[in-house]
């Protein structure tokens, strides 16, 4: 019942409404105002002050053309400016009153917020030029110019005021509009980067491997058969599992609500060192970490670390023998995975990659560093990256991580 009422308080609907409403009393005291100045007794006023003398009819008229625009200013502006301004020219005319001009300053707000600038322009202008004609010409006839200059200063700074205001806030709006815009570009563009980085990781981890295993297939199958089917078993469970990811990549992007599956973590580590080892690698496993210690979404960071770093190695070392260790101390979690170099050429780097590029993003969302090069000493490549495991609960869910 709470949640229900906080959601009618925060409609636009309702707030409209609210504006609406204030209008609509906005109006209701001006009619009611100026109708009270048309009605004053005659007898009241000095001899030689000019006062209404008119029909009581005449008054209402006029009180009703100056103060229900107000109730519709913000549904046809430019319409409710040019019928109150007319009733108080007609008004100031028949020396109703000598006031500010109040409704159509408040009229001029809306325009001001809302219509095109030859408009905002153009109405402000020919808001200051007619008061002070009809003001001039007022003060003129009843012989008190003085006083009708004085008037016509204050209906200047009041108009003015509320078509300044209505300009700042315009231009605030526009500069929130701006920011909006600006956010949701930058949500897509990340969400871009985030699928560009998931398709990496499963399809060049995934082809990698078959790519290898495809040569090898190749390279024995006619000295050692055996050789060859195992090679071609690795490449249908690999393709297989690549199919696998893409297809649930694919389902949620096409069905936001569609149901998520358990993301990979450091349970599913061995899988992917089975499938560097079947690629020909010897891999050294060293994992000194409890995933329960960690949320999904790191978890899904350090498998994808672990995943990009073996494919690199299966991809330019070949055979070779490689080191997998993962360690926490001082609360940042440290993988290192290092290789001892190709035992033959390794093939020539392809410039157009983008593996260590996505997982340095991937890692900076967690506050972390990665570095990636050769060792200081013996031949080979290393790569470390490290997290800062304490603050697993302030990055993104596993849900917006991965697909």
């Amino acid at each position: 019942m709470t949640s229900a009422l906080r959601r009618v308080v925060r409609s636009p609907r309702v707030n409209d409404a609210v504006l609406v409403a204030v209008d609509v009393a906005a109006a209701v005291f001006y009619v009611t105002l100026y109708i009270a100045f048309g009605t004053f007794d005659p007898a009241d006023f000095p001899p030689d002050q000019p006062h209404y003398g008119g029909p009581l009819w005449l008054a209402v008229l006029l009180a009703l053309v100056i103060g229900v625009p107000i109730a519709v200013r913000r549904r046809w502006p430019r319409a409710a400016w040019a019928v109150s301004a007319s009733g108080l020219i007609t008004a100031t005319l028949l020396d109703i009153t000598l006031e500010p001009w109040f409704p159509t300053a408040i009229v001029l707000y809306v325009i001001a917020l809302r219509c095109t600038w030859r408009w905002v322009v153009g109405a402000l202008a020919a808001t200051l030029v007619v008061s002070a004609g009809t003001l001039i010409v007022s003060g003129a006839e009843g012989g008190d110019l003085a006083s009708a200059v004085a008037v016509l200063t204050y209906v200047w700074f009041v108009n003015g005021g509320f078509w300044v205001a209505g300009v700042i806030m315009r231009e605030r709006r526009e500069a929130a509009a701006e920011a909006r815009r600006r956010d949701a570009e930058r949500v897509v563009a990340d969400e871009r980067l985030q699928i560009a980085r998931e398709l990496h990781d499963v399809v060049a981890h995934s082809m990698s491997l078959i790519a290898v295993q495809a040569g090898v297939a190749n390279h024995v199958v006619e000295q050692r058969p055996e050789a060859a089917r195992d090679a071609l078993r690795v490449i249908e469970a690999t393709s297989r599992g690549a199919l696998t990811d893409i297809r649930r990549l694919l389902g949620v992007l096409r069905t936001p609500d569609a149901e998520f599956a358990p993301t990979p973590g450091l349970a599913e580590l061995p899988a992917v060192v089975e499938l560097a080892v079947a690629g020909g690698v010897r891999v050294a496993s060293d994992v000194r970490v409890d995933p329960r210690h960690y949320s999904d979404a790191v978890q899904l960071a350090v498998y994808r670390v672990v995943q990009e770093g073996l494919t690199n190695v299966v991809k330019h070392a070949g055979p070779t023998t490689c080191r997998v260790e993962l360690s926490e101390a001082d609360g940042t979690l440290r993988i290192v995975i290092e290789d001892d170099g190709p035992t033959s050429p390794p093939p020539a780097p392809d410039p157009s990659g983008h593996g260590l590029v996505g997982l340095r993003e991937r890692v900076a969302l967690f506050g972390g560093e990665l570095e990636a090069g050769p060792r200081p000493g013996p031949p080979g490549f290393r790569l470390i990256a490290t997290l800062p495991a304490g603050r697993a609960a302030a990055v993104p869910s596993a849900r917006e991580e991965s697909a």
